[in-house]
């Protein structure tokens, strides 16, 4: 590796639009440059995400409305890391509301960056292959749960049915740990 030298940041704010999202805008002096250049990056809450299976070996699947993609979107249960909680907690609070599911033990496969270039948050990722149905719960409002099969999920992946790209990174991160094996797509 040669000598690098990383740019300077010179100025620094903030910007908060809403208890969930802030706007960071950066001015930076990069080496053997004389002129600032700003960048912008968003901060919304860290999230999490579970991919959940139950010991009949169904996966739940859950199927909202997006506004921003202005259509439904299929996803594993998940959501907002809620103020005062450890993603751990959030994850099983909303693997609950989401599918009505509960578990004993979640096993933390990672923490990612969402995208580096953009966002400041994290992404925590879970997986448990001992979830049971909680008969006491009622799934959030404006959710429909779908369930499937890792076979099936793989497929929806493929043909691009279930599309989030973090979550699907969620998916090979529980297959590359050996947690999913034996495939038949």
């Amino acid at each position: 590796m040669g000598n690098f030298e990383p740019p300077k940041i010179i100025g620094r704010r903030k910007t908060k639009l809403s208890k969930w999202f802030t706007v960071i805008e950066r001015d930076i002096i990069f080496p053997n440059c004389d002129q600032k250049e700003t960048y912008y990056s968003a901060k919304p809450f860290d999230y999490v995400s579970i991919l959940a299976i139950t010991r009949e070996q169904r996966i739940p699947l859950v199927r909202q409305y997006r506004p921003v993609l202005e259509t439904e979107s299929l996803e594993l249960p998940g959501g907002l890391v809620d103020l005062g909680k450890t993603p751990e907690e959030t994850a099983l609070i909303e693997l609950r509301e989401e599918t009505g599911l509960i578990t004993s033990y979640l096993e933390p496969l990672g923490i990612l960056d969402p995208d580096p270039g953009r966002l400041e948050n994290k992404f925590y990722c879970f997986f448990t292959s001992n979830a049971e149905i909680d008969t006491s719960v009622t799934v959030e409002n404006g959710i429909e749960l779908v369930w499937a099969d890792l076979n099936e999920l793989y497929k929806m992946i493929l043909d691009g049915r279930f599309s989030s790209s973090m979550q699907v990174a969620l998916v090979a991160m529980a297959s590359l740990r050996g947690f999913i094996k034996d495939l038949k797509i």
